[in-house]
This record gives structure tokens, C-alpha cells and sequence, in this order.
């Protein structure tokens, strides 16, 4: 069975191609989200800004905001982001569904 296939969700993704930046204490880059959860981000970077788990983040983009979150994972040019979650946050992404999507 792959990964992918025994990972159990509790946020529906949706695939997406917003483009913002993330700050991480080591640097910042431009990128692509390219999926959205209610609790999560994946980010696709341009440049390396070696994140780490636990690293905590900012994310800032037209479509959603200013968002803050840790990083739960990277692999290559992506890295996963676990928002932290709050009621502005809630809104942001309703926001972003309602006006955008």
C-alpha cells in the first residue's frame, strides 16, 4: 500500500495554485500552494530556505492573507505546513472559497 493511500485525513484537501511567500527563521521564499486544508498548507518553494520540522511559519498571499503555522514536513522544493488554527484562520480559507474558488 503507498503513503499516500494510508494517510488518514481529517481536513478534505483541494488542489490549488496560489502564490505567496513563506518566512521561516533561515529565509523566505516566493511559491505555489498547491493544495489547501482547513488545518494545513502544502507549499511548493522556489528557492531553498532550509525549513525544518517545527520551524514556525508565515505564509503571506493575496488570495488568503496572512496565515501562521509549523512546518510538519519537507521533501525536496515542498514543504507541509500546519496552520495554526484560529477563527481569523477559519475565515481566511472560507474566505478564500467564497471569493476565489
Amino acid at each position: 500500500m503507498a503513503y499516500k493511500d494510508s494517510v488518514q485525513r481529517t481536513a478534505t484537501r483541494t488542489q490549488t495554485k496560489i502564490t505567496g511567500t513563506v518566512t521561516v527563521k533561515t529565509g523566505a521564499s516566493n511559491g505555489i500552494v498547491t493544495d489547501l486544508s482547513a488545518e494545513g498548507i502544502c507549499f511548493q518553494l522556489y528557492f531553498d530556505i532550509n525549513a525544518r520540522t517545527g520551524q514556525e511559519v508565515t505564509i503571506r498571499s493575496e488570495e488568503l492573507g496572512f496565515l501562521t503555522g509549523m512546518v510538519r514536513w519537507y521533501r525536496g522544493d515542498k514543504i507541509g505546513i500546519k496552520l495554526n488554527l484560529s477563527s481569523n484562520t477559519a475565515a481566511q480559507i472560507s474566505s478564500y472559497y467564497k471569493h476565489f474558488k
